[in-house]
């Protein structure tokens, strides 16, 4: 199922038509969050604009396949690949992994887009191929979230008796998923270079 491009599609566009005024609003509107993060999780000013450059570049790369849509906002997204590469960088060079975490800075989808993004397709295989072996209805209710509708509409859509149902529902949907590929034999390799 193909997602509607989100509106900051246009910065994907913008990077890959060499933009200048839109570049220039990405660098006003997220290096200094890139900075802040990096200052604030064992690293200096120099290391947030290499991290910048290197994240930007990732993007780009990523949207030069030609199959990439943006269907979450860009800040999230972003934010999702350089917290990525910043961790993976911590863990090279032998420095402290405590990352201080920005509670609500992305979702799910956003997390999926950025670890293929910084990763390539193998994380992303790994989980749409566990994702498939879901039930129809965690599929379903999965989708829905991602989507972003509320629990109040989920429930309306799919039927449940209550939110506290697809709360539950969700939370089990989630634990089925998260089973399946901690079982997959690749899990173990993809894990160590990228911790969540």
């Amino acid at each position: 199922m193909t997602k509607a491009p989100h509106i900051d599609q246009k910065y994907i566009d913008a990077l890959l038509n060499n933009d200048a005024s839109l570049i220039e609003e990405i660098y006003q509107q997220w290096h200094k969050d890139v900075l802040n993060f990096v200052k604030k999780n064992n690293g200096n000013e120099q290391d947030a604009d290499d991290l910048f450059q290197e994240s930007l570049m990732a993007v780009v790369r990523r949207a030069r396949k030609g199959d990439f849509v943006l269907s979450v906002p860009f800040g999230g997204y972003f934010y999702t690949v350089y917290r990525g590469k910043w961790l993976d960088r911590l863990r090279k060079s032998g420095r402290a992994q405590v990352i201080k975490e920005e509670v609500g800075r992305y979702s799910e989808e956003s997390y999926t887009l950025a670890l293929e993004t910084i990763f390539g397709d193998d994380r992303l295989k790994l989980y749409q191929k566990h994702f498939e072996q879901l039930s129809e209805n965690c599929r379903q209710l999965l989708h829905l979230t991602f989507e972003k509708l509320s629990r109040k509409e989920i429930m309306e859509r799919l039927g449940y008796a209550s939110e506290n149902s697809v709360n539950q529902r969700i939370h089990r949907c989630r634990g089925s998923l998260q089973q399946l590929i901690k079982q997959d034999p690749t899990f173990e390799t993809l894990r160590a270079s990228y911790q969540h």
